[in-house]
């Protein structure tokens, strides 16, 4: 291993060590636990009172645009949690700011 790829290596641990023990991970985990409780309903069930199906949210960032056309972007995502978008409730009022940005720190893990 080159000292280039072991410094690499290094950084990569202690980040990994940083975020552990600052709490970082736990955005992640309530992210997941307000998409179970406000997002999965639609997004990844079957539900039969909805005339059309909302798209699965996996891999939502790794396309240049959403669904609807927008730039996938943190941003973008939080505008179309806060405000809803077609069939898509607004959460503003539900979820605080807080939230909004754990929530997308989750479905940044959706790959």
């Amino acid at each position: 291993m080159s000292a280039a790829a072991r410094n690499a290596a290094i950084v990569c641990w202690l980040a990994t060590v940083a975020s552990a023990l600052t709490g970082c991970g736990n955005a992640t985990q309530h992210g997941a636990e307000l998409f179970d409780l406000h997002c999965v309903d639609c997004h990844e069930m079957s539900n039969p009172d909805l005339k059309k199906r909302p798209p699965k949210l996996e891999g939502l960032f790794r396309a240049k645009t959403l669904p609807s056309g927008a730039p996938a972007t943190d941003e973008q995502v939080g505008k179309t949690i806060l405000r809803g978008l077609r069939t898509m409730p607004a959460f503003d009022g539900r979820l605080s700011a807080d939230d909004v940005n754990d929530l997308i720190s989750y479905l940044h893990t959706l790959k």
